[in-house]
């Protein structure tokens, strides 16, 4: 999907929207788009799909997902388009919408009606599992790990650990969580759990966990962070954001300023993202595509008479780079 991306001039989020039908993409895009994926063999021809008309209509899968211009939920998206255009299963993508939005799609009956599986990106926050099991169809959640449910994700709590116990390691004893909120200003699952691995780290090493600082999700989310942190009296040892989108934009407003990265401020993201080794970012890498990947068999195992019910972490890695020092150089 990415080269269809890169040949059409746009994003994988919104190849994503014009092969799936879904609003917001012009008809010339959408066109052009779908022109170039069946050059490069990712759709198959008009007459393939009308004879496949049935076996998509056997096999309607539904994702859910919040912001798709976030990389993960993107990544996720993308993994799933991977997996399932080729078996002629149809994927309707809800997405944008807020958590309130959300709870609203799951309490309609049509969400069940038109969908053989539902796919959500990730596990809504507060929802309850037995409001998922309610829904009336077989459910795998993609982005959050939930027991008792056909999920696949990685360990948020030990995201925080390795990132903290990094910067702990490289001599950083005054350190900041820095996060941001969804739409409607509630921290979501990921960041909340996030911060548990960072307070847990930061009180075994005898540290103080207090100094955190969470801003509203958005593209100057990063500079408002750090322009908090320019404010105060000091700076500290090093931050830790919750994604390489806050962490870019925490670098770029942190050198703006004058501070030295990493001689003044360390600075450690989660992710991996494409912007990651940009800005030679150290952060976390979670592996979101394989996500989509095993999140899309598990939908298709669900498809077969086969809902599986196991719920699959993936192991996240540290990934380091110029932007945090050296233990032996701090």
């Amino acid at each position: 999907m990415a080269g269809i991306a890169a040949a059409a001039g746009v994003s994988v989020s919104t190849v994503s929207r014009a092969l799936s039908g879904v609003p917001g993409v012009s008809t010339a895009k959408r066109a052009e788009i779908r022109r170039i994926a069946r050059a490069q063999g990712y759709l198959a021809d008009d007459v393939g799909r009308e004879q496949n008309r049935d076996a998509r209509t056997a096999g309607r899968i539904t994702a859910v997902i919040p912001e798709p211009d976030r990389w993960v939920f993107g990544s996720i998206l993308a993994g799933l388009h991977d997996v399932l255009t080729p078996t002629g299963a149809t994927l309707t993508v809800y997405q944008g919408l807020s958590g309130r939005e959300r709870a609203k799609l799951f309490e309609a009956t049509a969400l069940s009606r038109s969908s053989d599986v539902v796919v959500l990106v990730p596990m809504p926050h507060r929802m309850p599992v037995p409001d998922v099991r309610r829904l009336g169809v077989p459910v795998v959640v993609a982005g959050s790990v939930v027991e008792g449910v056909a999920s696949v994700g990685i360990d948020d709590v030990v995201v925080g650990q390795q990132a903290t116990n990094s910067l702990i390691n490289g001599g950083c004893t005054s350190i900041v969580y820095a996060s941001s909120t969804d739409h409607e200003g509630t921290p979501g699952n990921a960041s909340r759990r996030r911060a548990e691995g960072f307070e847990s780290r930061m009180q075994r090493a005898g540290l103080d966990p207090s100094w955190q600082v969470q801003v509203p999700f958005g593209p100057t989310a990063g500079q408002v962070a750090a322009e908090q942190l320019l404010a105060g009296e000091r700076l500290p040892d090093a931050v830790f954001a919750s994604s390489d989108d806050l962490a870019s934009g925490m670098m770029s407003a942190f050198r703006k300023a004058g501070v030295r990265i990493p001689e003044d401020l360390s600075i450690i993201g989660v992710d991996d993202s494409p912007i990651a080794s940009l800005m030679h970012l150290t952060t976390i890498a979670q592996p979101a595509r394989q996500q989509g990947h095993l999140a899309a068999s598990m939908a298709l195992r669900a498809l077969q008479g086969d809902p599986p019910s196991e719920a699959v972490t993936l192991e996240t890695r540290l990934v380091i780079r110029e932007s945090t020092g050296h233990p032996t150089a701090r």
